[in-house]
Formats: structure tokens, sequence, C-alpha cells
């Protein structure tokens, strides 16, 4: 992403000063804003990192700029007409997606298996 508009407020400015001598403490990287693959190192030293104070900043900064940092390495997001699809982990019904718990009201499992006769709202012995 070539858009760093999000990098010109100050409390972003702050953060990354913050951030920037925690990498080169832990890891011994000059982080230089100016890079070109600056978020994508930012991406990859999120999960690298041992230290929780260094994650809540790049998460910090992940707000500020309204997206999180990717590496290039995942994969593409699933797109239809535009939209965002749907990601399965498992294997479900369209009915159990959309009415999950509710699911045995809405197909019949919430009923006994066999019948009964009604009359005048009463059920009738057989």
């Amino acid at each position: 992403m070539t858009d760093h508009q999000w990098l010109m407020t100050s409390q972003a400015l702050n953060t990354l000063r913050k951030l920037r001598k925690r990498i080169q403490a832990e890891f011994g990287i000059n982080l230089r804003f100016s890079d070109f693959d600056f978020e994508s190192q930012l991406a990859e030293l999120k999960h690298r990192t041992k230290d929780s104070d260094t994650r809540k900043l790049i998460a910090n900064l992940e707000v500020l700029r309204g997206s999180p940092f990717l590496t290039g390495e995942e994969a593409p997001e699933r797109l239809y007409r535009g939209h965002k699809v749907l990601e399965e982990t498992r294997r479900k019904d369209i009915y159990e997606m959309i009415y999950g718990e509710e699911l045995a009201l809405h197909d019949g499992r919430g009923w006994p298996a066999l019948p009964h006769k009604m009359y005048r709202g009463l059920p009738v012995l057989n």
C-alpha cells in the first residue's frame, strides 16, 4: 500500500517512535518509515515478537491505519461482485449458517418423529 496518510498524525508518529526503539532492542532491526516494505516488516514482526507491549503498539498502529498490516503472502480476499465472500471453516448446511442454534426450530428437528392426529386442538390416540 503506497498511501501513508495515516502516518501524518502525532499519535501515529509517537507510537512509531516507541515501537522503533523496542524493535531495535529486540531484533536489532533499524525500522525506517521511508522504506518501501515498512508495513510488511511490521506485519512480520507482529508475529515474531515475544513482547506484549510491542504487539499492543503494532495493534494501535493498525487501528490508526484502519486495516491490518499484511506481509503480501496472505491469500487474496475472496470477492463476489465486489462483496466479501463468507469463509467457511468446515462444510455447513446453509440453514445452519443462517439459523445456527435455532436450526431445530426451523427444520422440524424440534418436533416428534411421529405426527399426531389432532381433534379440536387435542391429540388423538390411534
